[in-house]
């Protein structure tokens, strides 16, 4: 789920690398301006009537967004909020994503250990399975 957002992501904007700026399930100590997804907790898959297995997932991601100035990172972060928040019916990678949707309002979470802000905001996400 967090690579087919993440690929998302970098096609859509300049703000953002998979692998130099953008993070998978983690947040490197550098570089300074940087941005991760990780995969959370959701809830259980639904079942269409008469399916043999799940037939759409709910899991939850994280995004944040970490830059030197809190101006930078919210900016990064709001723009991630409005892609992520577009998301609908669209295959990304080779996945069906119903939906994604913000549970919240970009927030700030925390100051880093070397004082960098770090802003984030968690999202539902409907997938095929």
């Amino acid at each position: 789920m967090v690579e087919d957002v993440g690929a998302y992501l970098d096609a859509q904007s300049t703000r953002w690398a998979a692998g130099t700026s953008l993070f998978y399930n983690y947040l490197p100590d550098t570089p300074n301006r940087a941005g991760s997804i990780i995969e959370t907790g959701g809830v259980a898959p639904a079942r269409a009537f008469g399916s043999t297995g799940p037939s759409w997932e709910q899991g939850r991601i994280h995004m944040v967004c970490r830059a030197t100035s809190s101006a930078t990172a919210r900016a990064d972060a709001d723009a991630a909020w409005a892609l992520l928040e577009g998301i609908q019916n669209q295959t990304l990678t080779s996945n069906v994503f119903l939906r994604v949707s913000a549970v919240q309002s970009v927030f700030l979470l925390e100051r880093d250990a070397q004082g960098r802000p770090v802003f984030a905001a968690n999202y539902d996400v409907w997938r095929v399975r």
